[in-house]
């Protein structure tokens, strides 16, 4: 996951307990994988979708898959599930390897006998984990309902991991979707009682493993939401949608980006240094901003979520019924529609206009000036979740202008929980620019937040944070 902070470029990457691997995991797995694959004929170019139907249930024909894998790969859906396989099995160490197009598939020899088989923490490596929107929930983020029986299947957290986002509409795929630790699920519109898992192993695969899938299952990856639009961490990424561009100098001379759902662009004198574009009367919405205008209250909630009528601008239409499936109201920066007939969870969205402002409006652009140095951050957990008996181990790496930066004393300072707040130093980066510190147990109880941030120089900071899970 990236992430950005002040004039700094900051890139987080996190581990898992199941992997405990101190490096990047796809170029080591990938790296692996391709001494393996040296000798093996390519997989089989097909791609097969699960229906609902048959979760849990297993399919009939496991193709390739390793003996040491079959039995878990059957009881989890097989074929019709996870898809087939498109890798020979490998180790690393005392774990056993084997990709599917759905997962990646481990067995740890030296775990528990109810932890030795697992699904690989893949979609950690993805960049799509959004901010915790309920602190309450798992991972901080509520489970779809309509992906709830599937979660259960598969049993649960164990084996899909917490999860990363939000419930999310995907215009390009047709449906909603939401990503797991270790796998993604999706439903198309068009088929709203059937679960289908998103491509996570052919992707961390791609480049060795050869698999021709259909594009609609397929890791949709986002741009990279560059600066200086650090504010944008305060938007939910479901009222965003995906960036559409990089960020670039429009023809008035200001840096934007467009997204899905609204225009982004620079403005030093507005809280967090950003703004809206007034997009709606651009793109032939007619009306007059008035505070006078009626919202109703499912809209107006998802605004204020997202910093309110200051960002959004008053509203300049209505709230109107465009046709039996939607209603919509449109303000100065955006429109906001309405779906009766919809999940409650998928009733309200912003409309996307930014695909009509992009292909009215975007001549490509110019790439903004870097100001300054270009610090980059990359920190490790661990853990994503820990014992209260149990240490935290937080490692990162620090490069000025993409090198490694030695001599450089990072700072980490910890949320504790009660208030309280830690700064520790860590040791010196080494000239691979790496230090790491070893926590002591946090004592506290099942669930608990610790927010963490690392700090390397004025203004190169990064937030993060684990769970305590377990009793103490």
């Amino acid at each position: 996951m990236i992430k950005y902070r002040s004039t700094s470029l900051i890139k987080k990457e996190k581990t898992n307990s199941f992997f405990g691997l101190g490096m990047n995991r796809r170029l080591l797995l990938l790296s692996l994988l391709l001494v393996v694959l040296g000798s093996i004929t390519a997989c089989q170019p097909t791609t097969t979708i699960a229906d609902n139907s048959e979760l849990g249930i297993g399919g009939s024909d496991s193709g390739s898959v390793s003996p040491r894998f079959r039995e878990f790969y059957e009881t989890h859906g097989g074929k019709k599930l996870l898809g087939i396989a498109i890798s020979p099995l490998f180790t690393n160490n005392v774990i056993e390897y084997q990709y599917t197009s759905k997962v990646l598939m481990a067995y740890n020899l030296s775990a528990e006998r109810s932890r030795q088989f697992y699904f690989a923490p893949i979609g950690v490596e993805l960049g799509v984990a959004e901010p915790p929107t309920d602190p309450g929930a798992p991972g901080g983020h509520k489970i779809y309902q309509g992906f709830i029986g599937a979660y259960e299947r598969l049993g649960g957290s164990r084996l899909t991991g917490l999860p990363l986002t939000e419930v999310r509409y995907n215009e390009e795929r047709g449906g909603v979707e939401q990503y797991f630790e270790n796998l993604g699920m999706y439903q198309l519109e068009s088929e709203p009682n059937t679960v289908y898992l998103i491509n996570y192993g052919a992707w961390m695969c791609a480049s060795v493993c050869d698999f021709n899938s259909d594009a609609r299952s397929n890791v949709m990856e986002s741009s990279v939401v560059n600066q200086p639009f650090v504010a944008t961490t305060r938007l939910n990424p479901t009222f965003t949608g995906k960036p559409l561009t990089e960020q670039y100098v429009a023809t008035d001379g200001r840096v934007e980006q467009i997204f899905e759902n609204m225009v982004v662009v620079e403005a030093s004198d507005r809280p967090g240094g950003i703004a809206l574009r007034p997009i709606t009367a651009m793109l032939g919405v007619s009306g007059q901003p008035s505070a006078q205008i009626d919202v109703p209250a499912p809209l107006l909630e998802m605004i204020n979520e997202n910093t309110g009528l200051e960002l959004s601008g008053l509203p300049v239409t209505p709230y109107t019924r465009q046709s039996d499936e939607v209603y919509r109201q449109c303000f100065v920066n955006l429109c906001m529609d309405y779906f009766p007939n919809k999940p409650e969870d998928l009733q309200v969205r912003p409309t996307p206009l930014g695909y009509l402002y992009k292909n009215r409006y975007f001549q490509g652009g110019s790439a903004p000036t870097p100001v300054g140095q270009k610090i980059t951050l990359r920190v490790i957990l661990g853990y994503n979740l820990v014992d209260p008996d149990q240490s935290q181990i937080i490692t990162v790496f620090v490069y000025n202008n993409d090198q490694p930066y030695a001599d450089i004393r990072p700072t980490l300072n910890l949320m504790l929980p009660g208030g309280k707040t830690q700064s520790i130093a860590f040791p010196a980066t080494g000239s691979n620019g790496r230090s790491s510190l070893q926590l002591e147990p946090i004592s506290a109880a099942h669930g608990t937040r610790v927010d963490i941030q690392v700090c390397a120089l004025s203004g190169a900071c990064l937030d993060d944070y684990f769970l305590v899970w377990g009793d103490p």
